[in-house]
């Protein structure tokens, strides 16, 4: 194993929200870091015929190029065919995001029975869960893990936290540098659960940039979509609490993201509900363009969190890895960008598979 390169992935942003366990003191954050392994990269990938999962596959399936040089593949890793042991060397993270900025992410729509039934039951051993949440700071609640009293712990600790402003991007990037930081070849997925109106300015095509460079896709759980349906109807009072997103500006070409402003004169409710229903079409679209996918219902109960809890468990059980040595590392360090793809049409759909390393 070769030593993890700290770089700087230019200065892309410096984030002023803290990382730390719960119970201890708040770290400082640098800035964005960015970490990647020198002598090994890894690609995580998927392979459909339809909608069932195409098993079995190894390293002659499968292309990979770097900047559109072809590279050879190190080692495939993925789902056997039906009745083959397999013992996987690349373990899994799978990574909670939970937003408890004004009880977006309200208790018992989330809960540790939830998760025990519809994830841990089923995962292999290898397959781990880590808790993090954000408002205006990010906290870690635990670290990769399937202790149970670790999870409930965690759990309860994200709903008892409740704090004003919402720095979505910015926990999307702090999350994910934080979790490379802990090195060694890992797969990692994100699932983010939030409404997705995100209090700063941050662009979401910065956050697309940092998740593919860290190789971990996104999975965007969107909330709240129901009550904006509502407000745009008239059917509750106000946006309140300071979740009102900047609804734009008159200046072309600037993006409508942004901190809470006050906007001369009233606006329309259906007019506040469409760009709100913008912010979250934004946010959602992380999904896609990091690898991963999005949850965007109109309305999300303990069910449907069942039903996407069960499709992520299915994701991490037929996932792929493709893992290949970089033939040289530049004198001076630079982004390289790596895409793997089947060698042949008949195979099935790829999806994911893309990424950014830095050697």
């Amino acid at each position: 194993m070769s030593k993890l390169l700290p770089i700087f992935f230019g200065i892309l942003i410096l984030v002023s929200i803290a990382v730390g366990q719960a119970q201890e003191e708040p770290v400082e954050d640098p800035g964005l870091i960015i970490t990647a392994e020198s002598n090994l990269v890894v690609v995580p990938l998927h392979v459909y015929m339809g909608k069932r999962s195409v098993n079995g596959l190894g390293p002659e399936a499968f292309e990979l190029h770097e900047d559109g040089v072809r590279q050879n593949i190190a080692f495939v890793e993925g789902p056997p065919n039906q009745g083959e042991e397999f013992t996987r060397t690349v373990p899994t993270e799978i990574i909670f995001l939970i937003d408890f900025s004004y009880s977006v992410m309200t208790p018992g729509l989330l809960d540790f029975q939830t998760i025990r039934s519809t994830m841990l039951r089923g995962l292999r051993e290898d397959v781990m869960i880590s808790v993090y949440g954000f408002a205006n700071n990010l906290k870690r609640f635990t670290g990769p893990t399937r202790d149970l009293a670790k999870l409930q712990r965690a759990l309860d600790q994200s709903f008892e936290s409740e704090a004003g402003g919402s720095r979505v991007y910015e926990a999307i990037m702090q999350t994910a540098r934080d979790a490379a930081n802990r090195g060694g070849n890992v797969s990692r997925m994100m699932v983010v659960f939030s409404d997705g109106l995100s209090t700063t300015n941050l662009s979401p095509d910065l956050v697309v940039r940092s998740a593919n460079a860290f190789g971990i896709p996104v999975y965007p759980v969107i909330l709240g979509h129901d009550r904006i349906v509502e407000r745009s109807q008239g059917l509750s009072g106000g946006f309140g609490l300071g979740r009102q997103p900047n609804p734009g500006n008159n200046r072309r070409g600037e993006p409508q993201f942004g901190p809470k402003r006050n906007p001369r004169g009233p606006l329309n409710r259906q007019s506040n509900a469409r760009s709100q229903e913008n912010l979250q079409r934004l946010f959602a679209e992380i999904g896609s363009r990091t690898g991963g996918r999005s949850y965007d219902l109109e309305v999300i109960n303990n069910k449907v969190i069942r039903q996407i809890l069960g499709s992520l468990s299915t994701l991490a059980e037929t996932e792929y890895i493709v893992g290949y040595y970089p033939r040289g590392v530049d004198e001076e360090l630079s982004s390289h960008t790596v895409e793997v793809n089947l060698a042949s049409e008949e195979i099935g759909k790829l999806y994911g598979g893309r990424r950014l390393v830095i050697h």
